[in-house]
């Protein structure tokens, strides 16, 4: 019998068999027209798989609660009256997960068919696996990099979406960071961490670390959450032949040029949290420091090349469409 988790904070102590497959957590907040065209992949490639699908919105005024209703008319809305912001309102969601799997996703990916179905299907054969994901791609079919192993210092220079990466996209930091662009083959393999934008986990478990770390804004959450469940015995994978598109960047968080700049900031300062907090170091330990200072350094150079360029730029170093 499959553990159960019911829409209520507490657990049953004796779990019914579940009614779902997989959950599916969706955040959004005013990109209808996004959240239409994902949750419309979702129902057309859901073949035989049971889902509960859970989207909530933070607060948006654009109709997106009309266009999910028509787009996946069995979903539930959780119509949040605020912006509770990406990682509180991914806990939200969790929360009300009614599978023993669940699967985090952003509003503008869609869903290729036979993906639900393989990752689904990897969860349930392989019970030490406590997080999955499908091979993330751009638009034009090229990998994103986010089955990634966690970075060193020197990706602070080579990073997934950096001006010397691009330059030198064989170098030696960037092979080792990200290990599912440069695999080969269709068969499984093992990571550090994934990306949010499609990440798949085990319910039960997820809640019991107390879900995704709240100190985190918006980005590297996922990597800090693959940390801990790495931490407690899990291991961590990609599905290759299981295919996911992201619109990297135009769910909400880049679209003006505030934005942009604000998650900049952001993007480094979690990514200071999850060094740190990987790694174990308070804050005036030598590592926190050093890493603080790079991550300053790095920041500040990127706002130049924004207020240079303030149509292109965003947070992780690359461009808007």
């Amino acid at each position: 019998m499959s553990d159960c988790v019911p829409i209520e904070e507490k657990r049953s102590p004796s779990p019914e068999p579940c009614e779902y497959d997989l959950t599916i957590v969706i955040v959004n907040m005013n990109a209808a027209a996004m959240l239409f065209d994902c949750l419309a992949s979702i129902r057309e490639t859901a073949g035989q798989l049971r889902l509960d699908v859970i989207i909530v919105d933070n607060a948006s005024t654009d109709g997106s609660l009309a266009a999910a209703r028509e787009a996946f008319p069995d979903s539930v809305l959780l119509a949040q009256s605020r912006n509770l912001g990406y990682v509180p309102a991914n806990n939200v969601g969790l929360r009300r997960a009614r599978a023993p799997i669940t699967m985090f996703l952003n509003n503008d990916t869609l869903i290729k068919p036979g993906c639900l179905q393989q990752l689904v299907q990897f969860m349930n054969e392989h019970p030490r696996v406590g997080a999955v994901s499908g091979q993330i791609l751009n638009a034009d079919g090229s990998d994103q990099g986010t089955a990634r192993r966690f970075p060193t210092i020197a990706n602070a220079l080579f990073g997934r979406r950096s001006i010397a990466t691009r330059i030198w996209p064989g170098n030696p930091w960037s092979r080792r960071y990200m290990v599912g662009r440069h695999h080969s083959g269709t068969e499984p393999f093992e990571v550090q961490i994934l990306s949010s934008a499609c990440m798949v986990v085990r319910t039960r478990e997820s809640l019991e670390l107390g879900g995704m770390d709240e100190d985190f804004r918006l980005y590297w959450v996922d990597a800090e959450l693959c940390s801990r469940l790495r931490a407690r015995g899990f291991s961590i994978w990609c599905v290759p032949e299981a295919k996911i598109i992201h619109f990297e960047g135009q769910g909400g968080s880049t679209k003006t040029f505030r934005q942009r700049l604000r998650s900049t900031i952001v993007f480094h300062t979690d990514a200071y949290h999850a060094y740190t907090k990987t790694h174990g170091w308070k804050s005036a330990h030598p590592g926190s420091l050093i890493t603080a200072l790079l991550l300053a350094t790095r920041c500040s150079m990127l706002i130049c090349v924004q207020l240079a360029r303030p149509a292109h730029s965003t947070s992780s170093g690359g461009e808007t469409r």
